[in-house]
């Protein structure tokens, strides 16, 4: 559902983080947040595509 290299946006604690898609590896996503961290994300409702003003969209 995400190609690698997509800004996406992940649920952390409550909070939504950035970062982007850097591997599948099914049943999910590996993403990269912006520290450097790699999270395993399967669940869909904990990502999504990341909102314009940090995806780079005018």
């Amino acid at each position: 559902m995400y190609a690698v290299g997509t800004a996406v946006e992940i649920l952390l604690d409550g909070a939504w983080t950035l970062g982007v898609v850097v591997r599948h590896d099914s049943p999910a996503v590996w993403v990269q947040t912006a520290d450097g961290r790699a999270w395993f994300v399967t669940n869909r409702q904990r990502i999504k595509v990341a909102s314009s003003r940090f995806a780079g969209d005018k």
